[in-house]
């Protein structure tokens, strides 16, 4: 028996589809939940430093767009790394993941030394940037100091995860996120409040985390327990794997990071309405979360299960997959949208007393939550691009969802129409129909080609 039948994962390439993308999905679900409950107890210790001083929650905020960058960067190796292993191993082509670890490697090693360098000669020039000023300024930059190391970890531990979540391995990156988690909630009042360190110990405890989180990880290669091995040998950078690395993760960072300046747009059109609108739209924006991670789950099992049967050119085991992948997001998002609106009143109102906020809370619970639905099959569609190897389109699809139109139509219905926050919400709207129907006929027309073994 080769070596890739004897790590294969029970039921990828033949069974019943449901249930092996419902194992592949639930540790990662599990996983981003955990990381959820990391960023709200985070963010209450840090309140708890001075609770009547906002500037302490405000300045480490201010650093976000910087911790996005570095979150958008990882991730895009982790969806490029991803996707060639899983191909790679449906192939049963040792060469492309013997070459995939290293090259992975030192992709983040050379993001990782750009990030420290430029970070820590210009850190008082984008804290600047971000707008800080005073003590919030002065937190900021405590946090970003402390918080820079942080990148380099999380690069590393993107191809270490991208190898395992390739492999399909979901039970190890769930163990890794989970640790992360943990330690960090344990560690952060001991460095905040113990030892006083403040938000610099905030920043530290997750710097620190992330390491058990790496370490981890690495363990699992040293015990032997995935296909792909980690050789530590120069001679397994290959260039063709790094250019196919970035093409396939790049688009992914700049998507990411595309849906994080579409949302400054957003707010800045939702504060010129009203502030408290900006407050509401902040709230449904973290709660939204409790629709749209179990489709990010999806979507990173379907890298897996789609990648390895396309390697394998599985191609109508794909259509079944992409079509359970439909039928099972439609079915979670009517019950967690469901549940969103039956409960919007009573959990905006623990986070808000005032009555116009958790009003405008409730409305764009209550007018947006379905239309996840059609969200899902942007989302899904992404996925599966990135799977076969084809990042342009699942660029194209993040692209067209909010910049190209949810933007210029919320511009469209507040300025020109009048419409207040029901334009908004209506240019959200546009935005997931108009970008469903594209993706729906894309991917479509892409599983008509392969099933026809014609290159699109």
């Amino acid at each position: 028996m080769s070596e890739f039948k004897k790590k294969e994962i029970k039921g990828i390439y033949e069974g019943p589809v449901f249930s092996i993308l419902v194992k592949l999905t639930l540790p990662i679900l599990a996983g981003m939940l955990f990381q959820l409950v990391y960023n709200v107890i985070d963010t209450l210790w840090i309140s708890r430093i001075d609770i009547n001083d906002p500037s302490y929650v405000g300045g480490t905020g201010i650093i976000f767009p910087i911790v996005f960058l570095a979150i958008s960067l990882s991730n895009g190796i982790l969806v490029g790394i991803s996707s060639m292993v899983a191909r790679g191993i449906g192939e049963e082509n040792k060469k492309i993941i013997n070459r995939t670890t290293e090259s992975g490697l030192f992709i983040a090693v050379i993001l990782s030394v750009l990030v420290v360098v430029f970070g820590y000669m210009f850190d008082d020039e984008l804290v600047k940037i971000l707008g800080a000023e005073g003590t919030y300024s002065l937190h900021a930059l405590e946090y970003l100091r402390y918080i820079i190391p942080g990148a380099a970890v999380m690069f590393v531990l993107s191809v270490f995860n991208g190898i395992l979540q390739g492999e399909g391995l979901m039970k190890y990156v769930m163990i890794s996120m989970a640790l992360g988690t943990v330690v960090n909630i344990i560690l952060d009042p001991v460095f905040i409040f113990i030892l006083d360190m403040g938000v610099k110990g905030a920043a530290l405890a997750t710097v620190i985390a992330q390491v058990f989180s790496v370490v981890y990880s690495l363990s699992v290669f040293i015990r032997n327990k995935t296909l792909v091995k980690v050789e530590w040998k120069v001679r397994n950078i290959n260039s063709h794997s790094i250019s196919r690395i970035i093409a396939i993760g790049f688009p992914q960072s700049l998507a990411m990071i595309l849906i994080g300046i579409s949302f400054l747009i957003f707010n800045k059109i939702v504060i010129s309405i009203d502030p408290l609108a900006l407050t509401a739209f902040s709230l449904c924006g973290r709660f939204d979360q409790i629709v749209l991670i179990p489709l990010f789950a999806l979507g990173a099992a379907l890298i897996t299960l789609v990648g390895q049967n396309a390697g394998r050119g599985n191609y109508v085991r794909i259509r079944q997959i992409m079509v359970s992948a439909l039928i099972s997001s439609f079915a979670v998002i009517t019950i967690t949208a469901t549940f969103m609106v039956i409960a919007a009143p009573w959990i905006y109102s623990f986070f808000s007393t005032n009555k116009q906020v958790v009003l405008y809370a409730v409305t764009q619970t209550r007018l947006l939550e379905y239309f996840y639905i059609f969200a899902a099959v942007s989302i899904i569609a992404r996925s599966f691009f990135q799977a076969v190897g084809s990042p342009f389109p699942a660029f194209v699809i993040v692209l067209l969802r909010l910049l190209l139109i949810a933007v210029p139509a919320a511009y469209v219905f507040v300025y020109s129409f009048n419409m207040g926050m029901y334009g908004v919400w209506l240019a959200l709207i546009t935005g997931n129909l108009i970008s469903a129907v594209v993706s729906f006929l894309w991917t479509s027309f892409r599983i008509k080609s392969l099933l026809n073994r014609e290159v699109f």
